[in-house]
């Protein structure tokens, strides 16, 4: 009995410390305009910047032609021109200054980033782009928090941007709405076990651009069921069935769990997937460098119950699984 209720305690702790981290910032004592306004910003977003929006300017905008802009309440030191933008997402927008360079551009860039970054604490991890002279964005940070075990989804961006009217160059600042994933990190020398497994899960990502292949590779333990798509992914199912028992079924999935976390390494980071029933847990690897790519290849780990609804009163009638996707 004591073993038993430790399993349960052990599972519910784990997938309750996979989502327990909140995206909030403690707003300095300290009479620093920029790091104020910034964190209060950043608490704001997953309110869709309710204390921030103000009276509707214009229902069009000449870059983003579906764009309603708002009146920004917030100033930021520094800033040239602020605004609320709502279109299929809903961000801040700042403009701080034209350059006629880009060298001087990317200084300011850099300097701003460095703002940034000092007024989260430095807690924050950077992805740098610098995407050429071909399109509108030539260089951009994306900023997220971080703290000492993972970080949040980048919800801030700030952009070198070329104006062709007047042959210069603007810094913008954006600030995303939305609550942000936190992504895991996958530490290093963590134990490892099922070597084969892991090789195999390793092969299948590998196969990933082979799409005549509906099974690209074996898994050891698992059935391959298939492909199948969903709005415009494509998806390889994999699952370990003939589970009676939810104790021997979550133990099973925290191994799988653990052998995915150490053998793909860190390289790739983890997170939650939101689930519901007949789901009792999701879990998602995705590359660390495709992070901010919209398609993006990922691996999603479930365990679930197989055919009756978790309500059903004979509890010798269900039975669970494990499955492995692979999205791309």
């Amino acid at each position: 009995m004591i073993k038993r209720l430790t399993g349960i305690l052990l599972f519910s702790c784990i997938t309750a410390c996979l989502s327990a981290q909140n995206f909030s910032f403690d707003i300095p004592r300290k009479k620093d305009a920029f790091a104020t306004n910034l964190l209060s910003l950043l608490n704001d977003a997953q309110f869709r910047f309710a204390h921030v929006k103000g009276k509707l300017l214009s229902k069009t905008d000449s870059v983003h032609l579906g764009s309603q802009i708002y009146q920004n309440k917030v100033f930021l030191p520094g800033a040239t021109a602020a605004r609320y933008v709502q279109d299929s997402t809903f961000y801040l927008e700042y403009f701080f200054g034209e350059y006629p360079i880009i060298e001087e551009a990317s200084e300011a860039l850099n300097n701003l980033t460095t703002r940034v970054s000092k007024a989260m604490n430095n807690r924050v991890v950077v992805l740098s782009h610098d995407w050429g002279t071909g399109g509108e964005i030539i260089k951009e940070n994306k900023i997220s928090y971080a703290m000492h075990n993972g970080f949040f989804h980048y919800n801030i961006a700030l952009q070198v941007t070329k104006i062709l009217m007047r042959d210069n160059y603007r810094l913008a600042f954006q600030v995303y709405s939305g609550r942000p994933f936190y992504y895991n990190w996958i530490m290093k020398n963590e134990p490892f076990g099922g070597f084969n497994f892991v090789k195999s899960v390793k092969n299948t990502f590998q196969f990933f651009d082979n799409r005549s292949a509906d099974c690209p590779a074996e898994i050891p333990t698992f059935t391959c069921r298939g492909k199948t798509t969903s709005s415009d992914s494509t998806l390889i199912n994999y699952s370990k069935d003939g589970f009676f028992e939810l104790m021997q079924a979550r133990s099973e999935y925290e191994v799988v769990f653990s052998n995915l976390r150490a053998g793909l390494g860190n390289q790739y980071v983890f997170f939650t997937v939101p689930f519901r029933q007949p789901y009792f847990s999701r879990v998602a690897f995705v590359k660390f460098d495709d992070v901010d790519q919209s398609k993006r290849r990922t691996l999603i780990l479930s365990l679930v119950q197989k055919n009756k609804e978790i309500t059903d009163p004979s509890p010798y009638k269900r039975e669970y699984k494990i499955e492995l996707i692979f999205a791309y």
